[in-house]
């Protein structure tokens, strides 16, 4: 059994579709990390997004500003706004339609089926549209669409802000993607149809009483809390049914990352990553994986009050 507090996170760290909501901080002190070996001019600055927001998470520390002002690139998961649209469609064919002559009314109870369409029509997102859609899909568009009828957006993103700033024609910088569209997409490919029922499930039951713990989540990426932040997301894949799609969403994506991030630091370049929050932290997280590998990882003081002690190895608290 997939624990539901995976289900109801689920589409907060994948595909962009993150549910948050900001709490009462006067201004953000997320934590940013600097990758770098004593042997290469190289480094990389680790900077978790949060892919949803409002403009109440700006200004960022402006450290972090002069951060991406050092760099030579931006590194994101993807840049979904340079994704061409025919190749968009196609992938979303491949990977989030039913087969032909099927509708998600014919695998959904007849209770379910009517929540569907009640909580379709309260977000005015046609129910034609979703009926041929995988359940997996459709649970996405509705987590999309509760965010945004909350007020919050993904222009007010982490990394669509950075994006922004990487395409203004007085600085640009050039965009890596660390993974593809496809990649992404096809994750769900994994889950069988009983799983993206159940996903599906969750979703429609939890879509408005979930936001308390996204909400601590919001919350303690603002203040840095990097600790609480990693028992939420880690808390949400206990139980037998969760670790392997764990290995999947995490721990394979983060090797991936992992492995088109290091040449950089290798060719002496200074990439600033903005990747989900969820793929820095934690014991498989990029931060980890470098540290593991024998480079000097570093906190960068945003004035944060939860700075992270000393770790055994080379992660250094900056409280300079």
């Amino acid at each position: 059994m997939i624990n539901p507090r995976y289900l109801a996170s689920l589409a907060h760290w994948l595909i962009a579709f993150s549910l948050a909501l900001v709490a009462a901080v006067s201004q953000a002190r997320p934590i940013l990390w600097q990758v770098s070996d004593s042997n290469s001019p190289g480094k990389l600055y680790l900077f978790g997004s949060i892919h949803f927001g409002s403009e109440r998470l700006y200004p960022l520390p402006e450290v972090v500003a002069e951060a991406f002002n050092d760099s030579d690139a931006l590194a994101v998961e993807i840049d979904l706004s340079a994704i061409d649209a025919s190749e968009a469609a196609r992938v979303l064919r491949l990977n989030g339609r039913l087969p032909p002559g099927e509708t998600i009314g014919d695998s959904l109870e007849p209770q379910l089926w009517v929540r569907l369409q009640q909580t379709s029509d309260q977000l005015n997102l046609p129910i034609e549209a979703l009926e041929r859609m995988q359940p997996w899909l459709i649970a996405v568009q509705l987590t999309a669409a509760q965010v945004r009828r909350n007020g919050f957006s993904e222009g007010f993103g982490i990394d669509r802000h950075f994006l922004t700033l990487a395409s203004h024609p007085a600085a640009p910088k050039p965009v890596v993607e660390l993974e593809t569209f496809s990649e992404q997409t096809s994750l769900f490919s994994m889950l069988s149809h009983d799983q993206q029922l159940e996903f599906l499930t969750q979703t429609l039951e939890e879509l408005t009483s979930s936001q308390d713990m996204l909400a601590s989540i919001m919350t303690a990426w603002q203040v840095g809390d990097e600790r609480a932040l990693e028992s939420l997301i880690v808390d949400a894949f206990e139980g037998p049914g969760s670790r392997d799609l764990y290995q999947r969403i995490f721990v394979d994506r983060n090797a991936r990352m992992h492995e088109r991030l290091t040449p950089y630091l290798e060719q002496g370049k200074t990439i600033f990553v903005v990747v989900g929050a969820g793929h820095v932290i934690g014991s498989d997280g990029l931060k980890q994986r470098f540290l593991s590998q024998g480079f000097e990882v570093k906190q960068v003081n945003t004035g944060n009050i939860f700075a992270p002690e000393a770790e055994t190895g080379k992660i250094i608290p900056d409280n300079g």
